[in-house]
């Protein structure tokens, strides 16, 4: 089974945040998007090298949001288990 740690699941959802947000300025910053680009880039080569199975993880990270009833990332990690993946909480 594949494993996901649920730390980076996180990273890369904030960077996707702060990415849309740089997207969604008046003024896009270049520099911004780039540099998030880069970090999501760098968290999704974390988990695969696989460019087609980092584009499903990215694809369910941005279409998911974590849960309002309990501030969780339950919907995320659940359809990402049902892609294959283990979620390792707790580990850095």
């Amino acid at each position: 089974m594949k494993q996901i740690k649920l730390y980076h699941i996180v990273k890369i959802q904030s960077a996707t945040i702060r990415l849309f947000e740089a997207e969604d300025d008046n003024y896009p910053d270049g520099r911004v998007i780039k540099a998030n680009e880069r970090a999501i880039k760098h968290w999704l080569d974390k988990i695969t090298p696989d460019e087609a199975e980092q584009r499903k993880i990215l694809d369910i990270i941005e279409r998911q949001n974590w849960n309002a009833e309990d501030y969780t990332f339950k919907p995320i990690c659940d359809e990402l288990r049902a892609l294959g993946y283990e979620i390792l909480e707790g580990v850095k």
